[in-house]
């Protein structure tokens, strides 16, 4: 029967803990403290290892470090064991680290010399620093407690770095990522308070496999746990463990990172065609923006929103570009008094300071984030845009999808104040917002259509569209660029819209229309119709009719247009 490593592990420590002490006397394994320097200055790194000496049958063991906190910080960890025993993660409780390993399966322990724990600090503060063994429990390979001989402890002394003349610390460190339950795909990582408010942790690639196995839904959770004095965290992951992420179920496809800043989930995808080591580091930066940072406009359109700038980088170089489904982020956002869920929108502050709206982003109402996927890291705030128009009162039906299109600067009005929800669309008109709305204007395309006048407003829109295949034209050449759109070209630009843009939510499963005036559509828009009907997109106009031919008011269309923006995951 397969085992759970990490119970098998805490049950089995607190079984050797309840043996008595002359069960396996005889053997006394000695465990000492090693470093290759005792003199260091503030802002060094000091690296020590825990060794094992005259190891008898050495199966398991926990051990408890203590350390002055006031002189050291606890950056990290790493173990020569990792390859042959299950690791925990070590336990920071204050001044003291908890360690614990254990072999797995039958096997003899381990015997002679061996190194078995290798940790790291910071020097943060002149004067002399200690660290010792507070206690030692060793297992042998019949799960008997064992005696531990502790050596002596390490006295360090640190002096006042010249070059910088400061005495502070870098504030980064926190306990590397363990399961946080037997047979879960979730990690726990806790920072250490951090004096410059920056906290960096790496994630241990056994840790991140054990939690790929267990995964459920294709996915591991990272969950970093940080106090408020935290203003950033680097997060490092082992981008080829990341790559090889696989449960009993298949693939695992995502990390979702959970901050008390913001949430990161990244797909693997990101590292598709990258050229990655045994070491290599794919490290994730969340950070808060010193509003001082910007200028009087950018303040200005903030306001009091948080500004965010994420970062995510392999080996030091930093991933400038990426698909806009491998990446989501979620940022906290709380609506204030009056405001409109449907009106928040993400802001993405460019390098010259200027605000471009991120038109997929989205309020979540049950969490209350605002979730949206970027094609590029940098700078984004959540905020709120107040949009309205004196003339949709009898059209409440569609005032959501209108100002929340409106907020995202997908549709306008045709006067100051006014919307014209009654007014007709045309076919240049309804492709342009979509074009907008899921962000699919490309630049180097070119449209044949000739009736597409290269200056003119739809020419880019409808050139991206023809280049993906959104639309197709007609017979005569031409696109039909101010033609009032009909309902069944409206389904069908939809439905081409939405296979484009992956989703997976408006799909026909071979049921009839169910219209009376079916056979009044026509043959290419079929399956349009019948899928964006079932995806509850488009209904019909009259009980039982869909009027293919008809024309679509504004109001209408912006409607249908809103319902794919809310559809599409």
């Amino acid at each position: 029967m397969k085992r759970n490593i990490q119970f098998f592990v805490l049950t089995m420590m607190f079984i050797a803990s309840l043996l008595p002490l002359s069960v396996a006397a005889q053997a006394t394994d000695e465990f000492v403290l090693r470093s290759s320097t005792t003199s260091v200055k503030v802002g060094d790194t000091i690296t020590m290892t825990i060794a094992g000496g005259a190891l008898t049958d050495l199966y398991a063991a926990e051990m408890e470090l203590q350390y002055d906190e006031q002189g050291l910080l606890y950056t990290g960890y790493s173990s020569n064991l990792s390859n042959q025993a299950y690791v925990l993660a070590p336990k920071v409780q204050g001044n003291k680290i908890v360690l614990v390993f254990t072999l797995t399966g039958s096997k003899p322990g381990l015997t002679g010399q061996k190194d078995l724990f290798t940790l790291s600090f910071k020097a943060s503060r002149a004067g002399e620093a200690s660290v010792s063994l507070g206690s030692v429990t060793p297992v042998n390979s019949q799960l008997e407690k064992t005696v531990g001989k502790m050596g002596n402890g390490i006295t360090f002394s640190i002096t006042n770095n010249s070059n910088t003349g400061s005495n502070s610390s870098s504030g980064q460190g926190g306990t590397p990522a363990s399961p946080s339950a037997p047979g879960t795909s979730v990690l726990i990582l806790d920072t250490l308070p951090a004096s410059n408010g920056v906290a960096s942790i790496d994630v241990g690639s056994h840790a991140l496999l054990e939690a790929g196995k267990n995964s459920k839904d294709e996915s591991v959770t990272i969950k970093v746990n940080s106090g408020s004095d935290v203003k950033e965290i680097q997060l490092n992951l082992p981008a080829k463990q990341l790559q090889q992420l696989r449960s009993e179920s298949g693939d695992v496809k995502k990390v979702r990172v959970e901050t008390d800043l913001a949430t990161v989930s990244i797909n693997r995808d990101v590292l598709d065609e990258r050229t990655l080591s045994e070491t290599s580091k794919l490290q994730l930066s969340i950070a808060k923006v010193d509003p001082d940072n910007f200028s009087q406009e950018i303040k200005k359109e903030v306001g009091s929103s948080v500004v965010y700038d994420f970062n995510l980088s392999l080996d030091g170089s930093k991933i400038t570009t990426f698909t806009k489904n491998s990446i989501l982020i979620e940022v906290p956002y709380s609506l204030k008094l009056g405001e409109k869920p449907y009106q928040v929108v993400i802001y993405y502050i460019t390098e010259d300071g200027k605000l471009e709206i991120v038109r997929n982003g989205k309020y979540n109402a049950v969490t209350g984030k605002v979730e949206f996927q970027p094609t590029h890291f940098s700078k984004y705030t959540a905020n709120h845009v107040q949009v309205s128009f004196s003339d949709m009162d009898g059209h409440a039906w569609a005032n959501e999808a209108v100002l929340g299109l409106a907020a995202r600067e997908v549709v306008s009005g045709r006067s100051e104040g006014l919307f014209t929800p009654d007014g007709e669309v045309t076919r240049a008109e309804f492709v342009e917002m979509l074009i907008q709305l899921l962000d699919l204007a490309d630049s180097s395309a070119k449209a044949s259509f000739t009736d597409v006048d290269p200056g003119a407003w739809y020419a880019s829109s409808i050139a991206s569209a023809q280049k993906i295949g959104l639309v197709q034209g007609k017979d005569d050449g031409s696109f039909g660029v101010n033609d009032l759109i009909s309902r069944e070209d409206m389904a069908l630009l939809i439905y081409r819209a939405s296979k484009i843009s992956n989703s997976k939510t408006v799909q026909a499963n071979g049921a009839t229309l169910g219209f009376l005036d079916q056979d009044r559509i026509s043959a290419y828009a079929r399956d349009a119709i019948l899928a964006v009907k079932q995806a509850g997109l488009m209904d019909g106009v009259a009980e039982g009719y869909f009027d293919p031919k008809g024309k679509s008011t504004r109001a209408q269309g912006a409607t249908v247009i809103y319902r794919l923006y809310q559809a599409l995951k």
